[in-house]
């Protein structure tokens, strides 16, 4: 668990699991004796829905077909270099000691990650790296007036694991240096605190392991400069719908001849809104229509 990075809904979901996954456990029978590469039950996720494999495991692993990270048809096609780095990260499965040499060592153990633990892994990493933001290196999902991270139920619903075997993938992501976790929390009151889900980032040395770390500075500008010309399209559509929302008040405020309508028999005008040197942003032309809602005319 990430401490304070849960929402309601992994608590939820942590506390009602009905059958956890267990820690590997050496097989036991003919089922596991003799098989190279595989010791135990560690896949297993107590699901109805997975089959019983011979490999022992119960929940369909097979280390000649692992199952990596399938990214859902409706999403949109990711970057090159996150697709390129989603593919040589599977290297890791073959030749963990050599490939990433501080995940296989993550259990604190001298022998060799299990290939069930190496394929969560994989699948966890795999679908990080596929809502990575480039700019920040965040794992999450843009909204609107910032950043969402993503729930260790979405994660392992996305990756094909239970949420038991993901989170202790995400702990070995996380003691190899390769991915860091920022929980996040809101104060409700004095002894209430709010849960949302954690902010993680990847290592730009993931990328440097894999032969990236020099592509990887030229597609974050890429990145940056798209995001700038983004947020210029954004801010100009607000202005401009603001500007319509001030045509009709701004018409209706003038007399016939176009200059400004006498608030009162008195003859007093109600005065422009301040003129700016420079162009007015979105915020500031609201203030303008508060301003001229909330005007009077002087007393009679």
């Amino acid at each position: 668990m990430d401490g304070f990075n849960i929402n309601i809904t992994e608590i939820a979901g942590q506390a009602q699991l009905s059958a956890p996954a267990f820690e590997a456990v050496p097989a036991a029978g003919p089922a596991g004796a003799g098989i190279p590469g595989i010791a135990g039950n560690e896949g297993n996720e107590g699901s109805a829905g997975c089959k019983k494999a011979t490999s022992g495991n119960r929940c369909g692993h097979d280390p000649s077909r692992p199952r990596f990270f399938a990214p859902p048809e409706r999403h949109r096609g990711r970057l090159l270099i996150l697709r390129k780095l989603e593919e040589k990260i599977r290297e890791y499965f073959d030749d963990p000691r050599k490939t990433i040499p501080s995940l296989d060592l993550a259990n604190g153990k001298d022998r060799q990650q299990r290939s069930e633990r190496r394929e969560a892994c994989l699948a966890v990493l795999g679908c990080m790296i596929h809502f990575l933001d480039l700019v920040t290196l965040r794992v999450g999902i843009p909204a609107q007036g910032g950043f969402r991270g993503l729930t260790v139920p979405y994660l392992a619903g996305l990756s094909g694991l239970g949420e038991r075997r993901a989170e202790r993938a995400i702990a070995d992501l996380v003691d190899a240096g390769l991915v860091t976790v920022h929980p996040l929390c809101q104060r409700k009151d004095d002894l209430t605190f709010k849960g949302y889900a954690a902010i993680r980032t990847i290592s730009a040395t993931v990328f440097a392991l894999f032969g990236l770390g020099r592509w990887l500075p030229h597609e974050r500008e890429k990145a940056a400069a798209r995001l700038k010309k983004k947020q210029r399209k954004q801010e100009a559509a607000e202005l401009a719908s603001v500007k319509l929302a001030l045509g009709p008040l701004a018409s209706h405020r003038k007399g016939p001849s176009g200059a400004p309508a006498l608030a009162a028999q008195g003859g007093a005008a109600v005065p422009n809104p301040p003129q700016a040197s420079g162009p007015k942003s979105a915020l500031e032309y609201l203030a303008d229509i508060k301003a001229m809602l909330n005007s009077k005319g002087p007393p009679s």
